[in-house]
């Protein structure tokens, strides 16, 4: 039986499997005094205060982890209101980007992978590239396996048949944020084995070289607690939240192709299910 196995990191900053949770202490952002807010402005102070800091983390000059000064620090720095720092800070949380802690200081938001529950067939490459984020692939193992009861029943293959199992640590921006194991029919493309999939999209691999294109599908999402294992891969601390999604691909003449189930770090991703009314 051929197998192929991978253990190169192409990651980059974190490194998830150092075995140590032991974080150094993040920097705190510099607002300056007064350079946040135009006194001679009509836009409301904390609006202003809100757009500058959003400014900042769009053009990346403060990073994810960064820590902001305290609400007490910036009422001092520039000579405005609690009530003021409130509403800035309560809007940038709503935008995503600052997240804040009971008791603790704010910090600049990691980027969240944020993909379609139903309606989205494209991968997570295509869904990173296409708002702007660096993603970044780990291969933990390549090789062929017997399909399992429930890999079968996706695949509608016999228990035991042969196919191939992609098993990956997905990244954006060089932090970890989904573990996914995908299994493909070994039939239908056997060459997949040779591949490299350290810099490569599977799904635009299996339509340019393959002529495979999904073209329907089905996806179940829930829920789970990270074990020791998956935990560690990806940086947090076990039992920490996460997103089990499994997934069907299927061709236009019915053949599903490939079945994946992805955990998701629940503090990093968002999913979006797009409603349509068939009533009337």
């Amino acid at each position: 039986m051929k197998s192929v196995r991978s253990n190169t990191a192409h990651t980059h900053g974190h490194n998830p499997t150092s075995g140590s949770d032991v974080q150094s202490e993040p920097q705190t952002a510099e607002i300056g005094n007064g350079s946040a807010i135009d006194r001679d402005s009509p836009v409301p102070y904390y609006y202003q205060l809100s757009s500058f800091i959003e400014a900042k983390v769009t053009n990346k000059e403060w990073v994810p982890g960064q820590l902001l000064p305290s609400e007490q620090d910036l009422c001092d720095q520039l000579n405005v209101s609690r009530t003021v720092v409130r509403q800035a800070m309560a809007d940038l949380e709503h935008k995503g980007l600052i997240s804040k802690q009971n008791g603790k200081r704010s910090t600049i938001s990691w980027p969240k992978y944020e993909g379609g529950l139903m309606q989205n067939l494209r991968g997570f490459y295509e869904d990173a590239v296409d708002k702007g984020q660096k993603p970044s692939t780990r291969v933990l193992r390549l090789a062929q396996v017997p399909a399992d009861a429930d890999v079968a029943r996706a695949l509608r293959l016999n228990e035991g048949s042969p196919v191939i199992m992609l098993d990956r640590l997905r990244s954006l921006d060089g932090e970890p944020e989904v573990l996914v194991v995908t299994y493909i029919p070994r039939h239908i493309c056997p060459k997949l084995l040779d591949e490299d999939f350290s810099n490569k999209s599977l799904y635009e691999l299996l339509t340019s070289k393959y002529g495979l294109q999904i073209k329907s599908g089905s996806r179940s999402i829930e829920a789970i607690a990270l074990d020791r294992r998956d935990a560690k891969l990806l940086g947090v601390k076990a039992g920490s939240p996460a997103l089990l999604l499994r997934s069907i691909g299927v061709l236009a003449d019915g053949t599903p192709l490939e079945y994946f189930v992805a955990k998701h770090r629940g503090d990093r991703s968002k999913f979006h299910v797009k409603l349509v009314n068939h009533a009337g």
